[in-house]
Formats: C-alpha cells, structure tokens, sequence
C-alpha cells in the first residue's frame, strides 16, 4: 500500500479494506476530534526514525515489539531527525 492510498483510506467516509478495519476506525476517530489535524505524505528519507522502525519491524515476527531507545541506530536516527538533517531523494 502506498502512502496516497493510505491517506485515500483513512481520509474516506468508507473504507473496503476489512482487514484494517480497526486502525482505520481508530484513526478516523482521532481525525474527528475538535482539533486541527493536517495528514500528508512525508518520503522516508525526511523520517529516519520511521524508516528505521519500519524496516526493523518489516524483518521482525508479527506481533508487540518493544524496541530500545538506547539501540545505536535508533538514538544516532532521533538525532539525526531532531537536527533536522535530510537527504535527497534519488528516484
């Protein structure tokens, strides 16, 4: 699923996949909230510590993971983020 589809559907009045039914449900409920929210698409390599998350979860079992801030990685991406360094997306 690419990240316009994944606005697309958290953004409808209906949805058609069941599968996500309960964290689509779960967002729209938050969206619907009295306060301002903005969702937009942001690349991978603007989010480190997404890309970082993702990927370890991507290679992980399915299920609850607890990861450690203190992970070399993971704290050189928060830093990383937090300076608020980027990249150049090469297509």
């Amino acid at each position: 699923m690419d990240s316009t589809t994944a606005i697309n559907i958290l953004t409808a009045s209906e949805h058609m996949e069941q599968r996500y039914f309960i964290l689509v449900q779960q967002f729209q409920e938050l969206l619907n909230k009295s306060w301002e929210v903005k969702i937009s698409h942001i690349y991978r390599e603007g989010n480190k510590v997404a890309d970082f998350l993702a990927n370890k979860g991507h290679s992980s079992s399915i299920g609850y993971h607890d990861f450690d801030v203190s992970d070399a990685g993971l704290s050189f991406w928060i830093l990383y983020d937090c300076l608020g360094i980027s990249q150049t997306r090469l297509i």
